[in-house]
């Protein structure tokens, strides 16, 4: 039977429901009359939900068209994309089920009314009785009327998704899908790998991605729920096979692979991702999420329902009976769709295309679709001809394990080439569900239709053996399925790494007694402890320490135990624990008697971590000078700029810049009344000027106004990344804003406006969001207060 995967139980989200809906729901699975009340109602839903004999009754009343969209809905697991759903009632000419319910009832979540567009009252009459549920509301099918709420129940799933309730699933009798009534023109079929070769190359893909997220430990997540490009970037020159590593993620996440912190803040393998990669299945299920992909020919062609366009297709490529054309598909397409998820969104720049859409799903089926081996194109006598790879056999989900992954379990050819170069050609067709695990010990260099190629690295053998693959049964794993024998050069190589890799004991909470040379550990050791390095002796659990031994504890905050001066050098005022005498070994030179100074170094020379582990050992704010200094030689802080220019300076600088005769003379821009004059054209500027009759001065006058010298971004993320920047180096900052001010609206409540401007010193605490809005919360240098300033609302900024 179909494993059941729906996270929904429908007496947890009658709050969704309006009063007349969920009476509605109510009497629809119990059966009961005279529910009135939202209490009643759902109290008997819930009596009819544990009822088998009552469920029974219901699907024995089910109209076939509920019973068709429902059978349609187990195969998926519960949970489905709409869109793939409402084609599928489409093809097979579906008609709404004969219940009473119109788009502008009372029945549709208080407040809300069924969309209008040709075929979507199949779906919305579901909804009204609650035979299925959406994940989001308003959704495609329901839309806002006069309701002022919005509901995500399944906030994971997008919002065009349906799901039912698995109770009432498992109740069904089995049900064959209905032949569909559109017709498609038949062509021979074309020369393809069969559809299994295109299932196990997607799981290889698959693989090699949750090997790469193996290795780099998991990938970075921003504010704003987009992965770090920079994390991005170096996770896909580790994996050069996929050209799109943003895209293989994403489909990853929604398949369940990936897991996020609780923070939000990074993703990672999930632990049973391995296990749960099926081929029986795995095509099926990456055909149902690619209309929650968002690709670059979606925005070029101007198409914002270009994720449901994606998922209708990938249920027309899995209906399709036969090989057929282009052309033909197109056609289909037509009459299925309806035109408003066709048109292109309107852009005053340029005239609305109708046929946009075509040439859109051109691409698509040549790019993602057959990049994921959902179809084969072949150009043949002037005409395209496709060929799907994904029926729908291969749409059922099943409960295959590991152990189902591969092709069969009968005797099959080599499933690789093994090279004296390290490389593997591997033969997808040929691959058996033990030899993943083999194969996971190799890094994928390239992915071909029939093949693929891979290469054994130290890395990726230390990687797998770090992951519990044994050095013998990976050696035997490697003979076994290779056509050719393994050469003593290759077995010999793979040896040498395994023996030179890293072998670390962890052991945590114990007690080391430090000595001050060798000799004396040593003398110790006759009568307790083992030796850890030179100098240091580990005490055995429950031996005691010796009397008048100074004590330093790492379960806490490190001592504070250095003082720095506003000269930049420092005392030691107490003991030094192990790591801070690391931290200072070879960097300090003394100035006086137990006084001492940090020795300067080349810019990136010392560790990243050097001014916040120091910082976190003194007993006083290091000065700034001494900050600046440890934040350019630790490589966070770019060095100073030294550089011989000619300056301008004038209150209408920028005008001087526009004027013809000077402007191909001028250089960058300091401030709105500095300029610079480009190297080696001082003496063309002067002269420009003088033809001009402005004669210039000699002396640049300072500034008199304390905002004119402020940094000025007008982007509200650069200006969140300065002041988070700010806060890290614990740097102070003058600020010219204008206050947050609400304005009442009437009737309508207050809205937020700009009030009094301000320009005060402030120590910046944190950046924190209110919504989606971010606010500065600093606190006033002059009166000690606290403001919470919002950062759109930053004019300039200086550091002090």
């Amino acid at each position: 039977m179909t494993a059941l995967t729906s996270p929904l139980r429908l007496e947890h989200v009658t709050d969704v429901l309006g009063t007349s809906h969920l009476n509605r729901v109510a009497k629809r699975y119990s059966g009961e009359k005279g529910l009135n009340g939202k209490a009643a109602s759902r109290d008997a839903l819930i009596r009819a939900l544990d009822s088998p004999a009552r469920l029974d009754a219901l699907v024995a009343g089910l109209h076939l068209v509920e019973r068709s969209l429902l059978s349609e809905m187990r195969r998926h697991g519960g949970a489905m994309d709409g869109w793939a759903l409402y084609t599928f009632a489409r093809l097979r000419g579906l008609p709404a089920p004969p219940v009473k319910v119109n788009p502008y009832s009372a029945n549709l979540f208080g407040g809300y009314r069924g969309a209008t567009f040709p075929g979507a009252e199949v779906i919305w009459a579901l909804l009204a009785d609650g035979l299925l549920f959406p994940a989001s509301v308003p959704n495609p099918w329901v839309l806002n009327a006069y309701a002022y709420s919005h509901h995500r129940p399944f906030p994971d799933l997008p919002a065009s998704w349906l799901l039912a309730d698995p109770r009432l699933l498992s109740h069904l009798p089995p049900l064959e899908a209905l032949p569909i009534k559109v017709t498609f023109a038949r062509v021979p079929s074309p020369e393809r790998p069969a559809a299994a070769t295109s299932g196990v190359l997607l799981a290889l893909c698959f693989q090699e991605l949750l090997r790469g997220l193996h290795l780099t430990g998991g990938l970075g997540v921003t504010q704003a729920g987009t992965y770090n490009k920079s994390a991005l970037g170096k996770l896909g020159r580790m994996m050069p096979a996929l050209q799109d590593p943003e895209l293989w993620l994403t489909l990853a996440q929604h398949l369940g692979l990936l897991q996020v912190d609780a923070g939000g803040r990074h993703v990672q393998a999930h632990p049973g991702a391995v296990r749960a990669l099926s081929v029986a299945d795995l095509q099926g299920r990456v055909a149902g999420i690619v209309g929650a992909l968002h690709l670059p020919e979606d925005d070029a062609h101007l198409l914002p329902h270009a994720g449901a366009l994606r998922a209708c297709l990938a249920t027309l490529l899995r209906d399709l009976p036969h090989a057929t054309t282009e052309r033909d598909l197109l056609r289909v397409m037509k009459e299925v769709i309806p035109a408003d998820l066709r048109a292109q969104r309107h852009d005053y720049r340029q005239v609305t295309n109708p046929d946009a859409w075509i040439t859109w799903v051109g691409i698509t089926l040549r790019g993602v679709m057959t990049d994921l081996g959902l179809v084969v194109m072949e150009d043949r006598e002037g005409m395209t001809v496709l060929t799907s790879n994904v029926g729908m056999n291969a749409s059922l989900p099943t409960q295959a394990g590991p152990e189902s992954a591969g092709i069969g379990t009968r005797p099959a050819p080599p499933a690789w080439i093994l090279q004296p170069n390290f490389e593997l050609l591997v033969f997808p067709a040929h691959l058996q569900a033990h030899q993943f695990v083999i194969l996971s010990a190799a890094g994928a260099a390239r992915f071909d239709i029939q093949t693929a190629t891979y290469r054994l690295t130290r890395e990726s053998v230390y990687a797998a053996l770090e992951r519990g693959l044994n050095l013998e049964e990976l050696l035997d794993g490697l003979q076994a399925s290779s056509a050719t024998p393994l050469s003593a050069g290759v077995q010999g190589t793979i040896r040498d790494w395994a023996a030179r890799r890293e072998r670390v004991t962890l052991r945590q909470g114990v007690t080391l007694l430090e000595y001050p040379t060798r000799s004396k550990r040593d003398a110790a050791l006759r009568a307790r402890g083992t030796a850890v390095g030179d100098t240091l002796l580990m005490l055995q659990p429950g031996q005691p320490l010796p009397h008048g031994v100074t004590t330093l504890n790492y379960d806490v905050a490190p001592p504070k135990s250095l003082k720095f001066s506003a000269d930049g050098s420092f005392t030691v005022t107490g003991e030094l624990d192990f790591l801070t005498r690391r931290l200072l070994e070879g960097r300090i030179a003394a100035v006086r008697p137990q006084q001492y100074v940090i020795r300067p170094s080349t810019p990136g020379q010392l560790p990243r971590s050097f001014l916040s582990d120091l910082e976190a050992r003194s007993s006083t704010r290091l000065p700034a000078p001494l900050r600046l200094q440890l934040g350019i030689w630790s490589g966070a802080v770019p060095p100073p700029n030294v550089a011989t220019i000619t300056v301008i300076q004038h209150p209408q600088a920028q005008a001087l810049a526009q004027h013809p005769s000077l402007k191909a003379l001028i250089g960058a821009s300091l401030s709105p009344s500095l300029l610079t004059v480009r190297s080696g054209k001082e003496a063309a500027f002067e002269t420009a000027l003088r033809a001009l009759g402005l004669t210039p001065n000699r002396e640049i006058v300072p500034a008199q106004d304390a905002a004119s010298d402020l940094l000025v971004l007008t982007d509200t993320r650069k200006k969140r990344e300065f002041l988070e920047e700010a806060i890290r180096n614990g740097h102070e900052l003058l600020l010219q804003y204008t206050e947050e001010k609400y304005v009442s609206s009437g009737w309508n409540g207050s809205r937020v406006t700009t009030g009094k401007r301000r320009l005060d010193e402030l120590h910046p605490l944190r950046v924190d969001r209110q919504g989606s809005t971010p606010y500065l919360d600093a606190r006033d240098l002059k009166t000690g207060e606290e403001v919470r300033i919002r950062v759109q609302y930053i004019l300039g900024m200086a550091i002090r």
